[in-house]
């Protein structure tokens, strides 16, 4: 789904344009992965690491239409990148949603509470 669209977006404190640039660049870096060995060490480092989860926005619903989750099915989306509530859509890492009811964060709340498994196998 592409549009022009001239009014300028904040997402996660950043410009629309800037946050496409860092896309973009994250995507030539994985593209570019295998010439790594070749290149330079980074400046930055990481020491006493793990790998470690972090909670980033997303979508939660009951998506319809999804190649993997059946309709209806209660699921958490990919990290969402562009939300535009007032145009009916959302771009999530995965696909474009078209977002029909919204409810209160209540709603899932309440159903998820004490059910934290129930999403394992939905991303």
């Amino acid at each position: 789904m592409r549009k022009c669209d001239s009014a300028l977006h904040e997402w996660f404190g950043m410009s629309r344009s800037s946050l496409i640039k860092c896309l973009r660049r994250l995507a030539d870096d994985l593209e570019d992965v295998d010439r790594c060995e070749e290149a330079q060490a980074p400046d930055a480092a990481m020491n006493s690491w793990t790998l470690g989860k972090r909670a980033v926005p997303c979508l939660i619903g009951r998506p319809l239409g999804h190649p993997n989750i059946s309709d209806g099915r209660p699921a958490f989306s990919s990290e969402l990148f562009y939300f535009d509530p007032d145009r009916g859509i959302a771009r999530t890492m995965s696909r474009w949603y078209r977002l029909g009811t919204r409810v209160e964060p209540e709603y899932w709340g309440e159903r998820l509470r004490g059910k934290s498994s129930f999403l394992r196998d939905t991303l």
